[in-house]
């Protein structure tokens, strides 16, 4: 008889599983079944809703308030601000039509445009509003109650963190993304979480608050505040846990990172209503995505705060738009110029606010310390030689990525700016493409890149770490996107790589790193044929 494999192996092998190779993809459906294609908004029946205010005049702040505030007073805990922070972070930024069909944009990005991610709040008891649980509704931009909550509870809440605030969850629905993408929809829904989890720190930053996740809280918890294990789900569609955070001033300190029992038991034992809709008429059940989601639980954990270097983003070039503004106009390019190109100054900028500092968003959240660095294919930088390069982001450990690489790459200082590197000279256009599943983007970009992860002790040591991985994977994608915006340019993100040879490329030949994401930046063409409409125009309202 043999052992049962133990998390660490079943996480393992789902991701050498889900591996796309030049040969053979991972398995997906192998076609868009249009008659399952699933609901992107997620509603429920029978519980009471409450229409939010739409933001009268953006918050102020530049595209550098984006991350860290400079002045003036954090805004007030009001019913009003959370709508503005809902709708600069999951709401709609726009509709596309296309002939008879018409599709939402959101704040936050996803594989797909699937949005396998949920929103929900604990609050206290604001003017105009009780105290309660609710799901966001971002189709309606409204709140759906999912259950009452005496004020006590919110009291308490304020007074274990030691500030006043609310708090801010996620989830996903694997089914959304495993509909097109199959059995890699899992890695998917992470990235989409990560970059969720970013938007929702700038917006908070506009408002002059902070994201601190309760990195502490186990899975189950997490399940019970939300009322998750109460509800019955229509069949491969309940959501999964990912993650809670406290919302609160950026000025206080919030040091816990979980919930007492007493606090999490009182949240469970409250009376949950409504009924989730049915997104699809016949999910298909993909099983080594809930082995993966099985063996990747976070269990309670005692997280260490990471010890985030102290210094000031990078200032010049500046852009001349709001941070609300940047956040309204992000979009996933499609197609780029092939000429298009960028000054230096400009990558430096872009590259050095995907770097972790100390109170700055978005990884002032907390998710951990930094476990991703970037190699870049650089196509049309003016002042920079075409070629391979490197950004530490200061994930240096035993093994760095420097040492698992090809001996014969330069590692020649490449900024006076950064932590950046040419390891080797070339134009490497038509392997950008080869690379991302032979998707020109990554070569008609300005710049592509593949995030590689500190892979192998990572989920060793916390198989739950798989997950946040591509968190911090999708956060960088955010960045990367609202970065493009500032300057001018468009980014989009590529899921889909052949996994090994990007590996086999970099001399990489063991699971210490991993590459778990793919971002490219470029001077964007616009589909023409598309008519685009305000994010809330199907609403009226009086």
């Amino acid at each position: 008889m043999t052992d049962a494999p133990t998390p660490y192996q079943r996480t393992l092998a789902f991701h050498q599983a889900t591996k796309h190779h030049p040969d053979r993809y991972a398995r997906s459906p192998g076609y868009m079944d249009w008659a399952n294609q699933p609901n992107p908004f997620r509603s429920w029946a029978d519980c009471e809703t409450m229409a939010l205010p739409f933001i009268e005049k953006d918050p102020p702040g530049g595209h550098l308030e984006l991350y860290t505030r400079s002045s003036g007073k954090p805004a007030p805990l009001a019913l009003a601000t959370v709508a503005g922070f809902l709708e600069l972070s999951l709401g709609l930024s726009a509709w596309k039509a296309a002939g008879d069909s018409r599709w939402a944009l959101r704040i936050n990005p996803s594989s797909g445009n699937l949005h396998p991610t949920e929103g929900y709040l604990i609050l206290p008891a604001m003017e105009g509003i009780e105290a309660g649980i609710y799901h966001y509704d971002p189709l309606n931009h409204r709140l759906e109650r999912r259950a009452r909550m005496p004020e006590s509870i919110g009291t308490t809440i304020a007074g274990h963190f030691k500030t006043g605030g609310f708090m801010v969850a996620l989830t996903s629905i694997f089914w959304r993304e495993s509909w097109k993408y199959g059995e890699r929809a899992f890695r998917y829904c992470q990235h989409d979480v990560g970059h969720a989890l970013a938007a929702l720190g700038f917006s908070a930053a506009l408002q002059g608050w902070q994201l601190t996740v309760l990195g502490d809280l186990a899975d189950s918890a997490l399940a019970s505040l939300l009322g998750l294990d109460q509800t019955d789900w229509p069949r491969l569609e309940a959501e999964h846990p990912d993650l809670a955070a406290w919302v609160h001033p950026a000025a206080d300190r919030v040091q816990v990172k979980n919930l007492p029992g007493e606090l999490v038991a009182a949240l469970g034992n409250l009376a949950f209503t409504g009924r989730p809709n049915r997104l699809s008429p016949t999910p298909v059940d993909w099983e080594i995505i809930k082995d993966v989601a099985d063996a990747t639980a976070k269990p309670p954990t005692q997280t260490p705060v990471p010890d985030l270097p102290v210094s000031n983003p990078v200032r010049t070039p500046s852009s001349a738009l709001t941070g609300a503004g940047i956040i309204r106009q992000r979009r996933s390019a499609s197609a780029f110029d092939p000429d298009g190109s960028m000054d230096v100054s400009v990558l430096e900028a872009i590259l050095d606010k995907t770097l972790a500092r100390s109170g700055c968003a978005p990884f002032n959240a907390g998710i951990g310390p930094p476990s991703i660095d970037l190699v870049l294919f650089v196509h049309r930088v003016n002042g920079l030689t075409p070629g391979l390069y490197a950004l530490d982001r200061g994930t240096s450990t035993a093994a760095p990525l420097k040492t698992t690489m090809k001996s014969e790459f330069a590692w020649e200082a490449a900024s006076s700016r950064l932590p950046f590197y040419l390891l080797e000279p070339g134009d490497l256009r038509h392997t950008a493409i080869e690379l991302s599943c032979h998707q020109p983007i990554a070569g008609f970009g300005i710049f592509s890149l593949a995030m590689m992860a500190r892979f192998e002790r990572c989920i060793k040591e916390a198989p739950y770490r798989y997950r946040h991985l591509f968190w911090e994977a999708g956060m960088i994608g955010q960045i990367l996107y609202l970065e493009a915006e500032a300057h001018g340019f468009r980014g989009t993100g590529i899921g889909c790589y052949f996994d090994d040879a990007v590996h086999d490329l970099l001399g990489i030949d063991t699971l210490a790193w991993q590459s778990l994401y793919h971002f490219t930046v470029g001077v964007a063409k616009e589909d023409l044929r598309l008519t685009t409409y305000p994010p809330y125009h199907h609403l009226e309202r009086e």
